[in-house]
């Protein structure tokens, strides 16, 4: 008995304004389409006997047309190889009134689907083996009775778990959102042992216990995973193997930190130059600065750091300065003018004995005349 694992496909996500000038389409948003469609090409090859998507098959509960025609014509195509399908809600795709409906509703009239969207602890036994489902619950007195309805039964050849949420045990498994599902040890908890565990929401392959495993997300939504593999899982459960397999996605690359104190803003620029050697085409780059000065911050506003990432699909710069904690430069923004720059140096700093509007004023003239020359 073979199981393929998915999860976490955040179909319609979009992100940096690039538009096909074909398509029409948002190139980022695309680059999920094209994860999940590898994904159904490998079911299709591989024939599990059941196939489990584990959460967040779309990125919010009100997708639009696009989204979920790809979602459908995925879904018919497992459903028409006659291979079942097992999915869960996660916490992107579940609405936060239960009124509004869901788009599960739709896909549930599929056949070889098996659903579970409605807060609620579900079971479904398909060819010998018992599938407990728990989905994302909004509340956590509704987590708290899926988790007590549970019930193991000893007929079925093998009981599989399939949830979404941050599994909390030796470590905590989460993605800081502010209405993750916290999953206790439900093992230790119920003082039973699952076969097999597949997990949703984390976006990184783990596998916390042989058999307790997340299997990622099939494509990066933010720059913090950059590094973290993308692809599906499978599990033979007679001589119980698990394995991983990446899958082609867009490349995300860190450049940094670079440590840019007491350097001048040539040498961050060469600095910035030599990194960027190498950078793959067509990747999401993020290039971190810390520790810079301010006078040196105002004169990098003349070096266009971007002419070093000409072929990349996009560059976000975060610049930490010395006078503030963490100053921010992301989501396609880029340092501003120097006047600009000048202004918001002056708003930042506190206590001057003169008049500070006085010497903004003063300053930018100067600087509008230096620009002027």
């Amino acid at each position: 008995m073979n199981i393929l694992h998915f999860s976490d496909s955040h179909l319609g996500y979009s992100e940096y304004n690039k538009i096909d000038p074909v398509t029409g389409i948002n190139r980022r948003e695309q680059d999920f389409y094209n994860a999940w469609q590898q994904v159904i090409e490998a079911i299709l090859s591989l024939k599990p006997d059941v196939v489990v998507h584990a959460g967040d098959l779309f990125h919010n509960p009100r997708p639009g047309n696009r989204a979920i025609r790809v979602a459908l014509e995925g879904i018919k195509k497992i459903s028409d190889a006659h291979i079942p399908i097992v999915i869960v809600s996660g916490n992107h795709e579940t609405p936060k009134i239960r009124a509004t409906g869901s788009i599960f509703e739709s896909i549930a009239l599929f056949d070889n689907v098996y659903l579970a969207y409605s807060g609620k602890y579900e079971r479904f036994t398909i060819k010998g083996i018992d599938f407990h489902c728990i989905p994302h619950c909004s509340i956590t007195e509704d987590l708290d009775l899926a988790l007590k309805s549970i019930r193991m039964e000893k007929s079925p050849a093998k009981n599989i778990l399939v949830t979404h949420g941050a599994w909390s045990g030796k470590q905590t498994f989460g993605m800081g959102e502010f209405n993750e599902q916290r999953l206790p040890d439900i093992e230790a908890e119920l003082g039973e042992q699952f076969d097999y565990i597949a997990l949703g929401h984390y976006h990184n392959f783990i596998r916390i216990k042989d058999h307790v495993c997340y299997s990622g997300s099939t494509e990066r939504t933010s720059l913090n995973e950059a590094g973290n593999s993308c692809g599906f899982v499978t599990v033979g459960l007679e001589n119980f193997n698990v394995d991983f397999h990446s899958i082609s996605t867009r490349l995300m690359v860190k450049i940094g930190p670079v440590d840019c104190a007491g350097l001048a803003a040539e040498q961050i620029s060469a600095r910035i130059s030599d990194l960027s050697a190498g950078v793959p085409d067509g990747a999401i780059v993020l290039l971190t600065l810390e520790n810079m000065e301010d006078h040196t911050f105002l004169k990098l506003a003349g070096y266009d750091l971007d002419q070093f990432f000409p072929r990349v699909f996009h560059l976000e710069k975060r610049i930490h300065r010395q006078t503030q904690d963490a100053l921010e430069y992301g989501r396609g923004s880029s340092i501003e003018s120097i006047t600009v720059e000048f202004e918001r140096y002056m708003e930042s700093v506190k206590g001057l004995e003169f008049d500070p509007e006085k010497l903004k004023k003063l300053g930018i003239a100067y600087l509008n005349m230096e620009e002027g020359t």
